[in-house]
């Protein structure tokens, strides 16, 4: 189960999932399209139905979905900073929140059972009314723990084996 706190300035959001899986398999789930596309989101709630993805420093991201209410939504940015498989940093714009532009750091520490997996958004204090709109992190890291650990999709949570 993932946790999620907001630091004291409010500045950032940190969640923290353990996955048991390497950090090269959670850092592939996190850049590759086709991968992307079978955990991000759930039917009902929100869902990426595009990914695009150029990884490396400079390289971008951008990926394209639908909300629970039918509406399309986009966040897209830049690559930041890679250290594969242990550092993922990239700038984050979404649709949702007008041009407010931040930050989104994964690191993922490798242990016996797999990876902890760190993610801190920050940039959120020059933009205080946003920062409730970024409260579900927990929940997508859920999902990405669930397809590495159990090949859940984002379609309806059954196993990609079973189709």
């Amino acid at each position: 189960m993932a946790t999620s706190k907001a630091t004291p300035d409010r500045d950032s959001i940190v969640a923290e999932i353990h996955i048991a899986a390497p950090p090269e398999r959670v850092f592939q789930a996190l850049v590759d399209p086709q991968q992307v596309l079978r955990w991000w989101g759930r039917q009902g709630v929100y869902r990426s139905t595009e990914f695009q993805s150029d990884p490396r420093r400079g390289g971008k991201w951008r990926t394209v979905g639908v909300n629970a209410d039918g509406r399309n939504f986009e966040a897209s940015g830049e690559y930041l900073e890679i250290d594969r498989p242990r550092l993922l940093v990239y700038s984050w714009v979404a649709s949702w929140t007008g041009e407010a532009k931040t930050t989104v750091r994964w690191e993922l520490h490798a242990d016996k059972k797999g990876t902890l997996v760190r993610l801190r958004h920050y940039g959120l204090a020059a933009y205080p009314e946003l920062a409730k709109s970024y409260s579900g992190w927990p929940r997508m890291l859920g999902w990405l723990q669930a397809f590495l650990e159990r090949g859940e999709c984002c379609d309806d949570g059954e196993p990609a084996e079973a189709r």
